[in-house]
């Protein structure tokens, strides 16, 4: 008797993390996909038996029917994977956190926990954690921190499903920074962007270069997901993952490896600039931006984190899942595509990071 296809249901699906696991899933699943917005022509073709419904998880009867409806026509929901998120790069808690990251979150849970999903798959993020002291790591069990909004939204998030007293059965994916071939990672555009820039500024590195966090290939998050849905029936009922590669890739990494790739072999010896230098410096760099209408990603306060490392040990993930991020896949690994990308067709490399930079993300193919 042949096996029927897995019933899941993913929110955020038109985003750079949620079109890849749509278009992934869809191969072998019944895919009900939600976003605020329309997915792009490119992706309903990527994955046309996907069934998309257009509505802001925040509109609880909506969500409630989505869910409702997709248990009529096909049975049990299976898996919920929840990646509809709000971010910006501000220090300020605005309401769309609240609308979207924390009351759109209570809607997915209590419309799962209605229509009897077997597992909610939650998007966190390793950035919900505040860094470790120097020399230590990051793990499974670590607390989450509020230090800035979007991590306070998250750490909301793990608390709401913490709240459902088992009756709602979850996997939360703390995730690393997920860069794809055509980078489509903010922070790591704003870095590419300065250290491929003309000197002084493209030598500049804040700090001692030690300020870093850990990255996953896009390709490898999918696959990761996979491996939470394939051993469903062999984990917790809560369950806390780390989804990242091991320990963290610093400045000093990077900038060799930017620069060299780049053709700016001469830079290799950086300027390091003294963090409260730094600070200011971002402080003018944005005062301009705004004049010039082109904005920098950075912002004053991240400045305060220089220097103090996103480490993670992802031990227990490893071990439970026998997953782990694919080495020709790593950050320094596939440095070389991106800026290849760069070089290649700049025009269409700036336009989709400026898209993810600015919220406006549209899947346009690999």
């Amino acid at each position: 008797m042949p096996m029927t296809k897995p019933i899941v249901i993913i929110t955020g699906a038109s985003g750079f993390l949620g079109s890849a696991i749509c278009i992934d899933l869809a191969q072998d699943s019944i895919v009900i996909a939600i976003d605020c917005r329309e997915p792009s022509e490119q992706l309903k073709k990527a994955a046309p038996t996907v069934i998309w419904h257009t509505l802001d998880i925040n509109e609880n009867e909506k969500v409630s029917k989505v869910f409702s409806l997709a248990r009529k026509n096909f049975g049990q929901i299976d898996f919920v994977i929840h990646f509809a998120a709000y971010y910006d790069f501000g220090n300020d808690w605005v309401e769309e956190y609240q609308r979207t990251n924390v009351d759109g979150m209570v809607n997915v849970i209590e419309a799962s926990k209605n229509e009897g999903v077997k597992r909610l798959i939650f998007a966190s993020s390793i950035a919900a954690m505040e860094p470790p002291a120097y020399g230590s790591f990051l793990t499974e069990e670590s607390p989450t921190s509020e230090l800035t909004p979007y991590a306070k939204s998250k750490a909301i998030g793990e608390r709401l499903l913490a709240e459902t007293d088992g009756q709602l059965p979850s996997t939360i994916l703390r995730i690393a920074g997920v860069f794809s071939d055509w980078c489509e990672l903010p922070p790591l555009y704003s870095l590419i962007k300065l250290w491929t820039s003309s000197f002084p500024l493209g030598s500049i590195i804040p700090g001692r270069g030690e300020t870093g966090i850990p990255y996953i290939h896009i390709t490898d998050l999918v696959f990761l997901i996979r491996k939470c849905i394939l051993l469903d029936h062999e984990l917790e009922p809560s369950n806390v993952f780390l989804a990242s590669q091991r320990g963290a890739v610093l400045h000093q990494q990077l900038f060799p490896a930017i620069s060299s790739l780049s053709g700016h072999s001469r830079r290799l010896r950086p300027i390091h600039v003294p963090r409260k230098i730094a600070k200011f410096g971002v402080r003018i760099l944005r005062e301009v931006g705004k004049l010039s209408g082109n904005v920098p990603y950075e912002r004053p306060w991240m400045m305060d984190y220089v220097d103090r490392p996103w480490t993670v040990d992802t031990s227990e993930t490893r071990q439970i899942l026998d997953w782990d991020c694919t080495p020709e896949l790593g950050i320094l690994v596939k440095m070389g595509d991106i800026l290849e990308n760069l070089q290649l067709d700049p025009k269409g490399w700036k336009k989709r990071n400026v898209a993810r930079n600015e919220r406006r993300y549209s899947y346009s193919g690999l």
